[in-house]
């Protein structure tokens, strides 16, 4: 797999708080050009998350024209998945960037039910994917 330093929304990013947390950054597509038809969203369990309560996590992209993404749309998202099988290693989510997206794509962690006590998540867009494990 090939990774861009321009193209990595969060790297070991640890997301513990029970609310919407956007990933540390965001990709401005004026910088893929072209390249945005051939991109792959993955997103990467890298530290098992643990929760005192039965928190669960929905992984979403979004997209916006405003970088501060004061009015974003929803791309992609996943269900509230159980924090008990977001172990270390886990591909949460590969998918093609879909059509329509704006200037500005981030990747937000949801945090539901209960916070978590630890968990690490990388997001990144890249040109190929192994198949998921």
């Amino acid at each position: 797999m090939i990774l861009d330093k321009e193209l990595i929304f969060s790297w070991n990013q640890e997301v513990t708080l029970q609310t919407a947390n956007a990933s540390t950054d965001y990709v401005d597509l004026t910088k893929a050009g072209d390249a945005i038809d051939g991109l792959w969203l993955e997103i990467l369990v890298t530290d098992d998350a643990t929760s005192n309560g039965g928190a669960t996590v929905a992984f979403s992209l979004q997209t916006d024209n405003d970088s501060a993404f004061g009015s974003a749309t929803t791309l992609i998202s996943t269900a509230a998945l159980a924090y008990a099988g977001l172990d270390e290693g886990v591909k949460v989510l590969q998918t093609k960037i879909p059509m329509g997206v704006e200037r500005y794509l981030r990747v937000v962690y949801t945090v539901g039910t209960a916070a978590l006590t630890g968990g690490k998540f990388s997001a990144y867009l890249t040109p190929g994917v192994d198949k998921l494990s």
